[in-house]
């Protein structure tokens, strides 16, 4: 099939004009060819790094749940204790008690438990950093 094809184009171009369109077929396709393998060497790079960064978010997401799972139930915990010891010191009418207890109540009411996550976050976008510990 191909002689009958080159027969017939020695009839209709020189051979220099069917030799180099053949050469400019092969070279478009070899450069087709390489486009194809960076193209898809991208995509699976893309792919990697994807997965990279949506397991830090995991990790990230984890790291602040457990955070503020934990310190919200340590406010809980010491608010708690507080308003127990208050009640005894109603209870027991010392005003020394009540007094201390509310500044207490007060002091925990005034700190934010989102403090901390400032060092956090700024933990998770420092390369230095290796490992969160709360």
């Amino acid at each position: 099939m191909f002689n009958k094809i080159l027969k017939k184009s020695k009839k209709i171009l020189p051979a220099i004009q069917v030799t180099d369109g053949f050469k400019m077929i092969i070279e478009a396709w070899q450069e087709n060819d390489k486009t194809i393998q960076v193209e898809t060497t991208k995509r699976v790079q893309i792919t990697a790094d994807t997965e990279v960064k949506l397991e830090q978010i995991r990790s990230q997401r984890a790291i602040l749940e457990k955070y503020l799972s934990e310190s919200f139930a340590e406010r809980k915990f010491m608010i708690q204790g507080l308003f127990d010891r208050l009640d005894k010191g109603i209870e027991i009418g010392d005003i020394t008690v009540i007094q201390s207890t509310l500044g207490g109540i007060v002091e925990i009411a005034k700190q934010s438990p989102l403090d901390g996550i400032k060092h956090i976050l700024s933990d998770f976008h420092n390369p230095d950093v290796k490992s969160i510990e709360i």
